[in-house]
């Protein structure tokens, strides 16, 4: 593929990160357009670039989690490993949005990708003592393991009133609130708007016909 393909092959799948925290902005790369789901990870190059991006957004992304060096391997294999993790975190977060218990295979798919972590001293450029966090998964830990722990902090430290899924009755996007009054309820303005005119354009029409 030529570097214009590639790049008309992004452009043609916009990012989202609206989500606030990382394991939902995984799960946001799941979204409607014109009533139907579209898939922004069909390809493990989708990957790289969903990454690249990631890493920019969330710049916590420093080489905390992972192996000392990156040893990642972009390929079907982390793409497949991706969207079993992707579908067991959109199940357990709209479980906890419905103030449902989670399925427990879904929170084993996860605890499948935290078992591969563990925490270990090492020196800083400050020459100082630190913990961090590494993986023993050393192909895909480097991605996976940041989504898990995210994900691991949302579910036993976030307030859970805070976590929404969009509104919108067309959008599927989760996002966590971290706004002071706690009462955003869409994942976007545009999401908002578009929400509000719909609800005005059918209630518009019923007037009309009653």
């Amino acid at each position: 593929m030529s570097h214009a393909e590639q790049r008309k092959t992004q452009d043609d799948k916009p990012l989202i990160f609206q989500g606030e925290m990382l394991a939902l902005d995984l799960v946001n790369t799941e979204v409607m357009r014109r009533g139907q789901r579209h898939d922004l990870l069909t390809t493990p190059q989708d990957v790289v670039h969903w990454w690249q991006a990631t890493c920019q957004h969330h710049p916590e992304l420093d080489g905390g989690s992972g192996t000392n060096e990156d040893t990642t391997v972009y390929d079907q294999a982390l793409l497949d490993a991706l969207k079993t993790l992707r579908t067991a975190l959109r199940a357990i977060f709209d479980a906890l949005v419905a103030e449902k218990t989670p399925e427990m295979a879904d929170i084993s798919v996860l605890n499948a990708v935290l078992r591969t972590n563990y925490t270990a001293l090492e020196y800083s450029a400050q020459g100082d003592l630190v913990p961090m966090v590494r993986t023993t998964n050393t192909t895909q830990g480097l991605v996976l393991a940041p989504i898990a722990l995210s994900a691991l902090s949302l579910i036993s430290q976030g307030e859970r009133k805070r976590l929404h899924r969009c509104e919108n009755e067309r959008c599927i996007l989760f996002f966590y609130d971290t706004t002071r009054s706690a009462t955003r309820r869409w994942c976007s303005l545009a999401c908002m708007d578009r929400a509000r005119s719909s609800r005005r354009y059918h209630q518009a029409k019923q007037h009309t016909t009653s």
